[in-house]
């Protein structure tokens, strides 16, 4: 079964520890008012539009907006950090706007096709060597001097002794969990030190009641309107006109997703004249036979159908969707850099 990219992995949530007083005995590294970084003007941070609008969107959290989640979270964690003296700093290494293209249908729009072929943008390519140190932004911290130092550093970051991720944090990441439930569990300089530590702080912040990233209602109904889509019988004869559009331009290919694989530049960090002339012809055949338009709008019907079998689910992760964009657009338009 083909599947769609699921947004970033979870962050860890550590498990919670029994009441413990933190002692200032190592770690730290200056104060937090000398730490912290320059706030930046605030600025109104826009996301870039999708190629395509589909209903669930209203409720499942777009790779864009998934990336200014994740790296508001990565601000906020870095700031809990310095709360406590340590010299935690965010290093943003990729534009904010450097997200995977939709490749629902294979290439989806004449531009990439002409510019790219069938491979993304450099910013966002793996295969460009230059790019493969950039794929996510970075937290560059001082080195734990002792082990004593990494003990109270990652009860710190993590609420638990060890960075470890279990199965139990990862399920606990996954469920949404009440600002309420959050319970303190030492002090540390004086300075109280919560329940899954700067991890689920920052969370809990950003994302607003310490669950996942993801809404998987949302989620869920477009990973299964997709493949639900695929095999319907209105796609699957809009696909094989594609089939045949691309055979009469001398290219053997059975679905759009087949498209490219088998090139020679496949692999490779750019693409040649080739690669892109198949790309073009792809594009063409596409408008030829309106295959986006017939998929999409069947994959609509199919989430449609879907989201109104959840509609107190769907209206729930809406509201949830719009609470975690606006709380992180917020953190980046007052962060210097952040929204770049």
């Amino acid at each position: 079964m083909t599947q769609r990219p699921r947004g970033r992995a979870i962050a860890p949530a550590a498990a919670a520890v029994g009441a413990l007083l933190l002692t200032s005995c190592g770690g730290g590294s200056g104060s937090p008012e000398n730490t912290t970084p320059k706030p930046g003007p605030s600025v109104e941070v826009k996301l870039r539009a999708p190629l395509l609008q589909r209903p669930v969107d209203q409720a499942r959290l777009l790779p864009s907006e998934l990336a200014a989640v994740g790296r508001a979270e990565l601000i906020t964690r870095a700031a809990c950090m310095r709360r406590y003296g340590f010299d935690y700093r965010v290093d943003f290494t990729k534009s904010l706007h450097a997200t995977l293209p939709d490749r629902s249908y294979g290439v989806m729009s004449e531009e990439q096709a002409s510019r790219y072929g069938y491979h993304m943008a450099p910013d966002v390519d793996p295969r460009v060597p230059a790019n493969q140190e950039k794929q996510t932004d970075l937290v560059s911290a001082e080195k734990a001097r002792t082990a004593e130092d990494r003990r109270v550093e990652h009860l710190l970051l993590y609420g638990s002794e060890s960075d470890r991720i279990t199965d139990a944090d990862i399920q606990r990441g996954e469920s949404a969990r009440p600002r309420a439930e959050a319970k303190v569990i030492g002090e540390y300089k004086g300075k109280p030190v919560r329940e899954g530590g700067c991890y689920e702080e920052a969370r809990t912040a950003i994302v607003g009641d310490g669950g996942s990233e993801r809404n998987p209602v949302a989620m869920g109904i477009y990973l299964r309107s997709f493949d639900e889509a695929r095999k319907d019988p209105e796609v699957r004869k809009v696909v094989k006109a594609w089939s045949s559009c691309m055979a009469r331009r001398g290219y053997e290919y059975d679905t759009p997703l087949d498209a490219g694989n088998d090139l020679p530049t496949a692999r490779k960090p750019a693409p040649d004249a080739h690669e892109k002339k198949v790309a073009l012809a792809d594009i063409a055949c596409k408008n030829d036979t309106s295959l986006i338009r017939v998929w999409s709008t069947v994959e609509a019907r199919y989430e449609q159908r879907a989201m109104a079998k959840e509609k107190k689910a769907i209206a729930a992760e809406t509201e949830r969707k719009r609470g975690m964009v606006r709380r992180a657009l917020a953190v980046l338009g007052s962060t210097e850099g952040a929204a770049d």
